[in-house]
């Protein structure tokens, strides 16, 4: 099913790319090394119900990261799930994009949960991952996902770092 899921999130990032990036604006570029404050409050930490429509049909969704004190801001987001909708039990969801040669991804199925970011034009070179037991909160409310845990720096040597993500899905696709 993940595999299923990451083709679906994958093809969808190739398709809503919009071509590469020497077609982009020179602002495009500049809100990578944005700083953004996340903090999840404790008592969001529960499961809800998801809603499978978009709360704004105009939105492209959005993606946040940050790791120790360096953010990314991710302009859009690649929601799919199969078998219940995200949020309810026995869901398996995942959330993608891809934005200046990074990939941000999120997903919580049969395998654990899991979080990254990685350098997917120079692969090995960047990559952060949190996952199993490194990820101490994954929740779904409706279209938001709010996740934390502790970072591993999986191309280098650094240290274990605190992270968080939040993510805005436009909506959910059912694989």
């Amino acid at each position: 099913m993940k595999k299923l899921l990451l083709v679906v999130v994958l093809v969808l990032s190739a398709c809503s790319s919009g071509g590469t990036t020497e077609t982009t604006s020179p602002t495009d570029d500049e809100s990578t090394d944005t700083q953004a404050t996340t903090t999840p409050q404790a008592d969001q930490t529960t499961t809800t119900s998801a809603a499978e429509q978009p709360a704004s049909s105009s939105s492209s969704g959005h993606i946040t990261l940050t790791i120790g004190d360096q953010t990314w801001e991710f302009d859009g987001a690649l929601c799919a799930y199969t078998d219940a909708t995200p949020g309810e039990a026995g869901s398996q969801w995942n959330v993608s994009m891809v934005q200046d040669d990074l990939q941000v991804y999120v997903n919580d199925d049969s395998t654990g949960r899991y979080i990254s970011v990685a350098n997917i034009k120079d692969y090995g070179t960047f990559q952060w991952e949190a996952h199993g037991d490194a990820v101490t909160v994954l929740t779904v409310d409706g279209n938001d996902i709010i996740g934390e845990g502790t970072f591993s720096d999986m191309a280098g040597d650094g240290p274990a770092t605190e992270g968080s993500v939040t993510a805005t899905c436009p909506s959910w696709l059912k694989g």
